[in-house]
C-alpha cells in the first residue's frame, strides 16, 4: 500500500511540474542584429607612412546596449528585450571602424590595442547616440559619434585632429528592420566624413 502512495505522490508532482513548463513550446521570438556599414569609395592613392592604432569606442551609457533603445516623446525612453544587437555596440563598432580605415587605403597599417607594433597616430571615439527617435511624425535612426587622433610621438600626445558627427536618418517604418537598415545608413555617412576629414588633416607622415 506505501508502494502506491509514493507511486501516486510523484504521478501528482509530475502533472504539477507539466501544468508550469510547456514541454516543446516556441521560444521567445529574439531577433539579433549588427551594424555593418559598406564601404564604396575608391581606395586612396598612397598611404600615408602611418600605422594607426584604433583603440575601443566608448559609448554612452543610454545606449552601449544590445537591446534597440526607442524614445518618444516628452523624454520617454525604452529598450527593446526582442530585438538587439548580437554584441555590445561599442564593440561592435569599433570592429567596423578599424575595417572601414584599413580599407580606405589611408594609412600603412591599420593595427589594434595588444598589438606588439608601436603606432604613430592614435584614434579614440565615442558613441553619444545611437537610438530610433519616434517623438514626431516621421521616425528616424539618429547616431551621434565624435572621434580624436593622437600623435603619440609628442610628449603631450598632442591631439591632431577631433571632429563631431552626427546624422539623423528618416525611416520608412517603426520596425525594428527599419530602424537598423537606417542606423547602418547613418554609420557609413559618419565613417565616410570621418574618411574625408582625415585624409584632410595634416598628419605627419
Amino acid at each position: 500500500m506505501k508502494r502506491y502512495v509514493i507511486l501516486a505522490a510523484a504521478l501528482i508532482a509530475a502533472l504539477a511540474a507539466s501544468a508550469c513548463v510547456k514541454l516543446g513550446a516556441q521560444p521567445l521570438d529574439k531577433r539579433f542584429y549588427q551594424i555593418s556599414p559598406v564601404r564604396t569609395a575608391q581606395k586612396a592613392d598612397a598611404p600615408k607612412d602611418i600605422i594607426l592604432l584604433v583603440r575601443r569606442l566608448s559609448a554612452s551609457d543610454l545606449y552601449n546596449t544590445r537591446e534597440l533603445v526607442y524614445r518618444g516623446a516628452d523624454g520617454h525612453i525604452e529598450s527593446d528585450f526582442y530585438n538587439k544587437f548580437f554584441v555590445p555596440p561599442s564593440n561592435m563598432l569599433t570592429t567596423e571602424l578599424r575595417r572601414w580605415l584599413s580599407a580606405s587605403g589611408l594609412f600603412k597599417h591599420v593595427i589594434e590595442p595588444g598589438s606588439m607594433v608601436v603606432p604613430g597616430l592614435t584614434v579614440e571615439g565615442a558613441v553619444n547616440a545611437l537610438y530610433g527617435d519616434y517623438s514626431a511624425e516621421q521616425p528616424a535612426a539618429v547616431v551621434e559619434m565624435q572621434f580624436f587622433a593622437v600623435d603619440e610621438s609628442t610628449q603631450d600626445n598632442a591631439i591632431v585632429f577631433s571632429g563631431s558627427y552626427k546624422e539623423r536618418i528618416p525611416m520608412s517604418s517603426t520596425d525594428p528592420d527599419a530602424l537598423v537598415q537606417a542606423m547602418t545608413v547613418a554609420v557609413q555617412n559618419i565613417y565616410a566624413n570621418l574618411e574625408t576629414d582625415m585624409a584632410a588633416a595634416p598628419l605627419k607622415d
